[in-house]
């Protein structure tokens, strides 16, 4: 391989990181539909550059939607290796989800990646359900431990982070990030196993991934 095949290929691969990065910046602000010409404009790249990696909208919600469990999946990474214990790590990625945003994203590329979703072996399932799977373990690790309450499953931890990722009307930025953090330490102190849970056990069990994907497919 050439010097000169070598740089092409590594500009290619930053061009398209660069995408990936400004698509999700602008999904953020303003949804799936936002302006592909705006998406270049913020990667410094060409529209033609743009469509060529990715050739049309779907493609790239898509891979902006992989990129983005890629982020969950390495968060677990790091805080199990950060922590021994299971509750701290589940702690640290529930903040590291609030701090990124995640929580915002899921429902915006949710709406636009339904048949992905739904179609067996493809790639985006795939990465969800093992995702899925490791917080799972996670949690009942941290169950065991006496540190997460019973009765608490990995949809509510994400359905949590989801309600607390949503930014609040009317106030600013500022004083939204003040309120959204104390409001997740709140929901960390809620998780936590008490003397009380045996006498106040959870009216609901925790919905199960199957039970989610029955229901979505119900809405629509």
């Amino acid at each position: 391989m050439t010097e000169s095949t070598t740089r092409l290929r590594a500009d290619a691969r930053r061009n398209r990181e660069q995408i990936i990065t400004a698509a999700r910046e602008v999904f953020l602000e303003q949804g799936v539909h936002a302006s592909l010409e705006e998406i270049a404009r913020r990667a410094g790249v060409g529209i033609a550059t743009l469509y060529r990696r990715f050739p049309d909208r779907h493609t790239l919600v898509r891979q902006v939607a992989l990129d983005n469990l890629a982020r969950v999946s390495e968060e677990l990474d790091r805080a199990t290796a950060a922590h021994s214990d299971a509750w701290g790590a589940l702690a640290r990625l529930l903040r590291r989800m609030v701090e990124l945003r995640v929580g915002v994203f899921m429902p915006i590329l949710a709406s636009s990646l339904e048949e992905d979703m739904r179609g067996e072996g493809g790639e985006l399932k795939a990465s969800r359900d093992r995702i899925f799977e490791r917080l799972e373990r996670l949690v009942h690790c941290a169950q065991r431990e006496g540190r997460l309450r019973q009765g608490i499953g990995p949809i509510d931890l994400l359905a949590g982070i989801i309600k607390l990722s949503r930014p609040l009307p009317v106030i600013s930025a500022e004083l939204n990030e003040l309120v959204t953090l104390r409001q997740l330490e709140l929901f960390l102190g809620g998780l936590q196993a008490t003397a009380l849970d045996a006498a106040e056990p959870l009216r609901r069990p925790p919905m199960t991934l199957e039970e989610l994907d029955r229901h979505l497919k119900t809405a629509e």
